[in-house]
């Protein structure tokens, strides 16, 4: 096991980012708060509206899925925390808190498993998609749930381990919302043309 984290902190980091942005772009297509807004501009473009709502949903999961899984070929939130424990690097109050965010984050990613193992990273050939869907039960308020978690389990270790935190500042839905309005106004001023 490693003992320099960095990297692999790093790069958990980076899919817990990559998960947060896809989430975002995929929600400001789905929400109820702008859908409404922006489906007929979407409607106009349904070949390209239809595969990016699939492909960013599709991302998210594969971003998610790995941080939690538990191979031992791989590194993940549960390595991390194993290793955290073998080797000492954190106070034994900063790991329990580490494990409790993991604890309440794993119902959530199990139902993420669910999707990813039987709809989108393999297919099953015992359910269907809509079956999966139904035996995950995972809302999209549970998804975002889930990449908040990833983020403070990560933060709270990285402060323990070297006093830092990562901002996770970058987002994706204004700038969709902004590439969708832009576009709607074009298809608008082009109506009055």
């Amino acid at each position: 096991m490693p003992t320099n984290l960095d990297p692999h902190i790093a790069a958990l980091r980076h899919s817990a980012s990559v998960a947060s942005l896809n989430y975002d772009i995929w929600w400001a297509y789905k929400s109820k708060e702008h859908r409404p807004i922006y489906v007929a501009t979407m409607n106009r473009y349904p070949g390209f509206f239809e595969t990016s709502i699939y492909a960013h949903f599709v991302a998210l999961l594969v971003a998610l899925y790995p941080m939690y899984e538990t191979r031992r070929d791989t590194f993940n939130i549960p390595r991390l925390l194993k290793v955290l424990d073998k080797e000492g690097h954190v106070p034994d109050k900063v790991l329990a808190k580490a494990n409790a965010i993991h604890a309440e984050a794993k119902p959530l990613w199990v139902r993420v498993g669910v999707l990813r193992n039987n709809a989108f990273g393999h297919r099953s050939d015992s359910k269907t998609v809509k079956e999966a869907f139904k035996e995950a039960g995972i809302t999209p308020d549970q998804l975002k749930k889930l990449i908040e978690l990833t983020k403070r389990l990560l933060n709270t270790i990285s402060l323990a381990l070297d006093g830092t935190v990562h901002l996770f500042n970058r987002a994706a839905t204004e700038a969709t919302l902004r590439v969708l309005h832009d576009l709607k106004e074009c298809m608008a001023h082009r109506g009055r043309a």
